[in-house]
C-alpha cells in the first residue's frame, strides 16, 4: 500500500523512538504541523518543512516525498494560444514517414538569420518580456529546424548548434511559464542536437536548464546526479578554458549545491559552493554570454548562490551578512538578480523586519512585474508579510497583494 508524506514521516519518527514533541524540538516544526501531517489532514508541506523533518530524521528529503499514485485530474486545461502554437512545434502531429519543414529551398532563412532570431528571442526572454518570447518562438524553432535540414557539412554543424540554442530558449521559456512537460521536451531536444554537432559545452548548458526544471519537481536526487555527471564530463581545462566553458561547469555545480542542499546534504552542497567559487575566481568577474551559453557566471553570481543555500538552511541572518559579498548584482540575469532578491525579502521577513522586505518586493514589481508574477516565492513572502503586520496595509502593500493574488 502506497504511504503518504504523513505515513512515512510517522513511521521514521517511531523507527528513532521519538514522540512528535521530540522530532518537534529536534526540527523547529511545530507539533501541530506534524500532527497534521502524520493524520494526513495535509497532503503537503512547504519544502523548507520537510528538509527540517528529514534532517531532524537522519534522511534524505526525497526520502519523506516518495508517495503513491496520484489521482486523474478532473478536466484537463485547454492551452493558451501562444502554449498551443509552440506545443505544435515541440509536438508535432504525424502519421507514418518523414516530416519535412522546408518546403521551398529559395526561401529558407540562413544560419546567420536564424542566429540573430535566436539572439533577438533571448533578449525578449532575458527581458522578462515573456508574451513576446512565446509568440516568436514557433517561427524561431521552424526556421532553426529548415536550416538544420538543409545544411551540409561543416554548416550543419553550426546549425544544429543553433537549432539547440533555439530549444533551450524555448525550454527555459517554459519552465519560467509553468509548462514542465513541455519544457522537458524542448530541453531534452537540445541536448540531443547540441551532442549532434559535437559541442558539448553547448550541451551542457543545456543540462543547467533541465536541472533547473528537475529542481523545480522537487526531483533532487536525478538533479544532483545529472549535474555532477555532466560536470565531470565537460571538466575543464583551469589554464586553457573559457569563460564560457568554465561558467557552464560552474552553473552544473552551482545546480548539484541547490539539489544537495534541499536533500540534507549539507557536506556534498558545500563542496561544490566550493569548486564553482574556484571557477569564478578565475573568470574574475560575472561574465553575460547567454546569447551563445545561457551563462551568467561569476562571484557575483556564485555568492547569491550562496546567500540562496543559507535560505534553504534557515539560517537567516548568515544569509542577510553574505548578501555583503554580492558587490554587483545588476550584472546578473532577471531571473539571477531577483531570485536573490527574494532570498533577502525572505530572511529579513524572518528576522521580522518588514519593512525592507516590503520594499524589496516592491522595487521588484516596479523593475521587473511580468517576472513577479510567476514566483510563488514571492507570493509566500507576500503572505506572510500581509499576515504579520500588526498596523494597517499600506496602499502599496495592498496593490503588491493583489498583484500576486494575495488573499488580505
Amino acid at each position: 500500500m502506497a504511504q503518504s508524506i504523513g505515513d512515512r514521516i510517522g513511521r521514521l519518527r517511531r523507527r528513532r523512538g521519538m514522540t512528535q514533541e521530540q522530532l518537534a524540538e529536534a526540527s523547529g516544526v511545530s507539533v501541530a504541523t506534524i500532527r497534521k501531517l502524520e493524520r494526513n489532514d495535509r497532503e503537503s508541506a512547504r519544502m523548507g518543512t520537510l528538509r527540517q523533518l528529514a534532517q531532524a530524521l537522519g534522511v534524505k528529503t526525497t526520502d519523506l516525498m516518495q508517495t503513491g499514485p496520484i489521482e486523474a485530474p478532473v478536466a484537463p486545461e485547454v492551452d493558451p494560444a501562444g502554449i498551443l502554437a509552440i506545443r505544435r512545434v515541440i509536438t508535432p502531429a504525424r502519421g507514418l514517414g518523414r516530416v519535412t519543414h522546408a518546403d521551398d529551398a529559395h526561401d529558407a532563412p540562413t544560419i546567420t538569420s536564424v542566429r540573430a532570431s535566436v539572439r533577438e528571442g533571448n533578449r525578449l526572454y532575458q527581458g522578462d518580456d515573456y508574451a513576446a518570447t512565446l509568440g516568436a518562438l514557433p517561427s524561431v524553432l521552424t526556421e532553426a529546424a529548415q536550416v538544420a535540414e538543409l545544411a551540409e557539412g561543416e554548416a550543419r554543424l553550426t546549425a544544429l548548434e543553433v537549432q539547440a540554442s533555439a530549444y533551450q530558449l524555448a525550454g527555459s521559456t517554459l519552465i519560467h511559464l509553468r509548462h514542465d512537460d513541455l519544457a522537458y521536451q524542448a530541453l531534452n531536444r537540445a541536448i540531443d542536437l547540441a551532442e549532434r554537432s559535437g559541442n558539448q559545452v553547448l550541451g551542457a548548458s543545456a543540462v543547467v536548464s533541465l536541472c533547473w526544471l528537475l529542481l523545480r519537481q522537487r526531483r533532487f536526487d536525478e538533479a544532483e546526479d545529472v549535474a555532477v555527471a555532466t560536470a565531470d564530463a565537460i571538466e575543464p581545462s583551469f589554464r586553457h578554458s573559457t569563460a564560457s566553458h568554465l561558467g557552464t561547469w560552474g552553473w552544473l555545480l552551482l545546480r548539484g549545491s541547490a539539489a544537495a542542499v534541499r536533500n540534507n546534504r549539507t557536506p556534498e552542497a558545500d563542496e561544490m559552493l566550493r569548486q564553482a567559487k574556484a571557477a569564478a575566481v578565475l573568470v574574475g568577474r560575472d561574465v553575460i554570454d547567454y546569447h551563445e551559453y545561457w551563462t551568467t557566471f561569476g562571484p557575483n553570481t556564485v555568492a547569491m548562490k550562496e546567500v540562496e543555500n543559507a535560505m534553504v538552511l534557515r539560517e537567516y541572518g548568515k544569509a542577510l551578512q553574505l548578501s555583503g559579498q554580492v558587490t554587483a548584482p545588476a550584472r546578473s540575469t532577471s531571473n539571477n538578480r531577483n531570485r536573490h532578491l527574494l532570498d533577502l525579502a525572505a530572511a529579513h521577513t524572518e528576522q521580522r523586519d518588514y519593512a525592507p522586505a516590503a520594499d524589496i518586493l516592491l522595487g521588484i514589481k516596479q523593475a521587473a512585474p511580468e517576472w513577479l508574477r510567476y514566483q510563488r516565492y514571492a507570493r509566500d513572502i507576500a503572505t506572510t508579510l500581509v499576515t504579520r503586520r500588526k498596523r494597517g496595509l499600506s496602499p502599496q502593500l495592498v496593490e503588491l497583494a493583489d498583484f500576486l493574488a494575495v488573499e488580505l
